[in-house]
């Protein structure tokens, strides 16, 4: 008997493994269709054009122009260009699944609400890396123009907070893109709700209790700190929770489909 249990406990680990892998591997390739739709249309290429061309023109402006390597306008800038191009990269992922009518057909599938959601964010992300990818060019260019005297700390920072911002101006469409099969709508509700967070101090700029929760739940505010350098736990914590909000929302959005 004792054999048997520590058999069993030993075998259990193993079939976890196996079955998170198994998992995993679905997820992954839901998102690898998503990628091979998204980049098989025009859409993924018009929206690179248009993030790369704006994040070029602030880039040259502000080093010609302002003679300076303090990069932050450019980062905030690139901010704002990816929740305009964002939401038309994620109006289709689910609608265009509801309006084809095979979101139906994927969800009587073997596979879980979570890896369809997962996979459709995952597909997008993948958009994301490489339209930040693409401007890479822009820190090697100031760390040779500069003979290696700038500091691009604030530089990778500013990556990994656009990662960050990247991550939940997605989950914000993924969750409208499941909530109808108008790709339009889809995509103004997320520009919408992505414009509400990035501004929503301004109205209330000073001190006092409104204006402290305005800055909490902001983008922008949480985002500024990566731009200057500065990576703090209560930021990252802050962009993950409302990725996973967002994610969960659409998960629970599939589900009721379940049910209908």
């Amino acid at each position: 008997m004792a054999q048997a249990t520590k058999a069993l406990v030993a075998v259990k680990p193993k079939e976890t493994i196996v079955r998170i892998g198994e998992w995993l591997a679905v997820t992954f390739v839901i998102a690898l269709r998503e990628v091979r739709s998204l980049f098989s249309s025009w859409v993924a290429y018009v929206t690179l054009a248009f993030f790369e061309i704006w994040a070029g023109f602030f880039f040259f402006a502000i080093a010609r122009i302002g003679q300076t390597s303090d990069m932050r306008y450019l980062f905030w800038n690139m901010a704002v260009i990816s929740f305009i191009v964002l939401p038309m990269v994620t109006m289709r992922l689910l609608a265009e699944e509801r309006r084809l009518g095979t979101l139906e057909l994927l969800l009587t599938s073997p596979v879980t609400d979570w890896q369809v959601v997962l996979g459709k964010f995952l597909g997008a992300y993948y958009w994301l890396i490489v339209a930040l990818g693409l401007t890479l060019y822009m820190p090697y260019l100031v760390h040779r123009f500069s003979g290696g005297t700038v500091d691009l700390g604030p530089y990778w920072t500013a990556y990994i907070g656009l990662l960050l911002f990247g991550a939940t101006a997605i989950s914000v469409g993924v969750f409208w893109s499941a909530l109808t099969d108008n790709q339009i709508i889809a995509a103004f509700a997320t520009f919408g709700t992505l414009l509400l967070a990035y501004v929503i101090t301004w109205p209330t700029e000073g001190t006092g209790t409104l204006a402290e929760i305005c800055r909490k739940i902001s983008l922008y505010y949480r985002y500024q700190d990566f731009t200057a350098g500065l990576i703090q736990s209560k930021d990252v914590v802050f962009f993950l929770l409302l990725t996973f909000a967002f994610l969960y929302l659409a998960v629970q959005v599939l589900g009721s489909r379940r049910w209908r």
